[in-house]
């Protein structure tokens, strides 16, 4: 790596910290850095111009990059590094992309790197638990166990175990265990706030995710963007692109967070009425609560599984006679569930089952007779400032947004390009369009 005592004087405005001495070789020390660096938009902005400013190897300029947040700009420079420390950025880069197995056979030959093991170790649970692996969560339980891991990160992995085993309960339970352990345990934090969101309690996962905006929880973008839609649902725009705009400034390349910020943006000085979406989003909640949170016989229970029915929304997307054509579901099974659907005021047959499957399909399966011009345009699954905008020019169903011109819409505040886009894309998927 290079030696940064021998280069050259930094620019004014990169302040005078030589952010890489010495440079990182183990998990500690790079989180030690990770932290100093996103303290504030000063530091953020320092290290960065560190970085421009000087000539430094591959290793150093990737472990500096994904201190700074660039994980994806990273990666590309340590990928073939054979220390330990850059092999786990790179396998972070990967969880980031969406490439669990690949991060995970990284992992895998971490975890006993004293350098690095305990986030390899986390890595491996974090993975496993995102591609529902009981067994590997088990093994990760017992290689913790008898490596001496924390108390807090075998309770986590516990708490994985039961969540995946569809204990959610003891779930809960075991990551608020965890959180007692170590306060500043952002994984059980992160997993528990998303396990009762699933239950429908926004209201305890905002609570928590809270503490990742305080500074009481290390940075994570996850929590964070949970926590901005969360608010962004509560119509507190202001709080949402907050949390956006710290996910931006800590990763500057995720499009995901850059674009809810300008949405958020965008929303914030206007005001409408979003009865219709709130009460959507309460039904979406409620359809998101998993069918093992309820009192089933095995026998049901097994069924469900076998029938990849994991949620309520799963249940109610399925007729009577389709779950009786299943093998060992009889009348018995079938009265159970009918009888905790009603418990919610739903039941069997509510959606038709393509509409998870095909986005056209559930669009036009939302057609109220088949008459595609009464859809709902909250029911379209638009972006906030697209639903603001349509709101303000009193448009409430397709047929009005048929007889709408483009020159109308773009002439709307803060309704640009990007929004009449995404509208006619959906007017598209329904084989209609706008006003010439």
């Amino acid at each position: 790596m290079t030696d940064t005592s021998q280069a050259p004087a930094m620019s004014a405005s990169a302040g005078n910290r030589n952010w890489m001495d010495p440079v990182p070789a183990d998990w500690d020390a790079f989180v030690a850095l990770r932290a100093a660096a996103l303290e504030n938009r000063t530091s953020r902005n320092s290290l960065r111009d560190w970085i421009g400013s000087r000539d430094l190897d591959d290793a150093t300029r990737g472990i500096a990059l994904a201190a700074a947040g660039d994980l994806r700009g990273a990666a590309t420079l340590l990928e073939g590094q054979t220390d330990a420390l850059p092999r786990l950025l790179c396998a972070l880069a990967l969880e980031a992309r969406r490439r669990p197995r690949a991060a995970l056979a990284i992992h895998a030959t971490l975890v006993d790197d004293r350098a690095v093991a305990s986030e390899a170790r986390r890595g491996c649970a974090r993975v496993h638990a995102l591609l529902r692996d009981l067994e590997g969560l088990e093994a990760d339980s017992g290689h913790m166990q008898s490596s001496g891991a924390s108390a807090a990160d075998i309770e986590w992995v516990d708490g994985l175990i039961d969540e995946c085993a569809g204990r959610h309960v003891e779930a809960c339970a075991a990551f608020e265990k965890a959180l007692a352990t170590d306060p500043h345990h952002a994984d059980a934090a992160f997993a528990l706030g998303s396990l009762v969101t699933r239950r429908g309690d926004e209201d305890a996962a905002v609570s928590i995710y809270e503490g990742f905006l305080k500074g009481e929880l290390p940075h994570h973008a996850g929590a964070l963007m949970n926590l901005g839609m969360a608010y962004e649902d509560r119509e507190d725009n202001r709080s949402a692109a907050r949390c956006f705009r710290l996910v931006v400034e800590a990763d500057p390349q995720s499009k995901r967070a850059r674009s809810y910020l300008r949405d958020a943006q965008a929303s914030s000085e206007q005001y409408y009425d979003e009865g219709r979406e709130r009460k959507a989003d309460k039904q979406n909640a409620v359809l998101r609560i998993p069918v093992t949170d309820f009192e089933l016989s095995v026998r049901a229970r097994n069924c469900l599984q076998r029938m990849n029915i994991h949620t309520l929304g799963d249940l109610v997307c399925r007729t009577e006679s389709e779950l009786l054509s299943f093998k060992n579901f009889g009348e018995t099974s079938l009265q159970e569930v009918k009888d905790i659907l009603a418990v919610k005021g739903l039941r069997l047959g509510m959606m038709p089952s393509d509409i998870t499957k095909d986005p056209t399909a559930s669009l036009a399966a939302l057609a109220p007779n088949g008459e595609v011009s009464e859809i709902k345009i909250s029911e379209l699954d638009l972006s906030v400032r697209s639903r603001a905008a349509l709101a303000t020019l009193g448009i409430t169903n397709v047929g009005e947004l048929m007889e709408t011109t483009e020159t109308t819409l773009l002439s709307c505040k803060n309704f640009g390009q990007t929004s009449l886009d995404e509208i006619k894309s959906k007017l598209r998927s329904l084989n209609v369009g706008l006003a010439p």
